[in-house]
């Protein structure tokens, strides 16, 4: 991972380096490439990227397809952000926000008035996702909504009076779905480490009774992980299951539920 975190900053400085020998990007940008096996991200909703963003990515794919033959980049928009800078209110403000909340305030570059539907046809995200973006940008009162509910035929009215004490101003707050989402790949990756840990324990105990029962197994891997975490016991007898399959144990003949360990 820190690995991934220093080739991203080395990769930015090579990008900067080639967009300025050659045309400069519209927009600040700065980018990081993970490696899916260390960072196990979940691929977002559909989302059409603004206009104002696609020369970035497309010179950036350009670039690093060259540096990187044979490699693929999947772009997480559900985790990118940025910084809008505003000329539409009495103050002028810097907005940072998620990738999805600039791809709505910026279809108000040229009308102060949007439909949902219209929303909808230009950002291509989700209903669901949509209306969580959107009510986090009426909560911030950037935009006003006719309804108290956002649905589809509801207009929202850019909010052209917005004042804030701040000047820098921070609207990007996870959305439920993402912190679900989140939740849930985090779990995901703690039972399967946990499972590796059972595993290696059972290893470990066998390799040094070289024969045991099922119940003094399961006694002797509970104790051993017992100041790390609770073992559950049918995780345990799939871990066992496992490593017979991968033959580093058997099942003794003519013994019920006894296991043998193999050299």
């Amino acid at each position: 991972m820190f690995q991934d975190t220093s080739l991203s900053k080395d990769l930015n400085e090579d990008f900067k380096r080639h967009i300025t020998a050659t045309t400069p990007l519209q927009v600040e940008f700065s980018i990081q490439v993970l490696s899916t096996r260390s960072w196990p991200f979940q691929q977002g909703p559909q989302f059409c990227l603004p206009v104002e963003f696609v020369q970035s990515q497309s010179r950036f794919t350009t670039f690093y397809n060259k540096k990187h033959s044979g490699r693929k980049l999947t772009w997480l928009y559900n985790k990118s952000k940025g910084e809008i800078v505003t000329h539409c209110f009495k103050n002028r403000y810097t907005i940072q926000a998620s990738m999805f909340q600039m791809a709505i305030l910026l279809q108000f570059n040229d009308t102060t008035s949007r439909t949902m539907a219209d929303l909808t046809d230009s950002t291509l995200l989700p209903k669901e996702v949509l209306q969580q973006v959107t009510q986090i940008l009426v909560k911030n009162r950037l935009l006003i909504c006719d309804e108290d509910d956002i649905e589809d035929n509801n207009t929202l009215t850019l909010n052209t009076a917005y004042k804030n004490k701040k000047l820098r101003v921070n609207i990007n707050v996870p959305m439920k779905m993402e912190v679900k989402e989140e939740q849930d790949s985090t779990h995901k990756h703690v039972e399967e480490d946990r499972k590796l840990l059972i595993q290696a324990a059972i290893v470990r105990i066998m390799k040094m009774r070289k024969e045991l029962n099922h119940q003094n197994l399961l006694a002797e891997v509970l104790s051993q992980l017992s100041t790390r975490f609770k073992a559950k016991v049918p995780i345990i007898k799939k871990c066992i299951d496992i490593l017979i399959e991968k033959e580093y144990l058997e099942r003794v003949d003519g013994q019920k539920d006894t296991y043998r360990y193999l050299a």
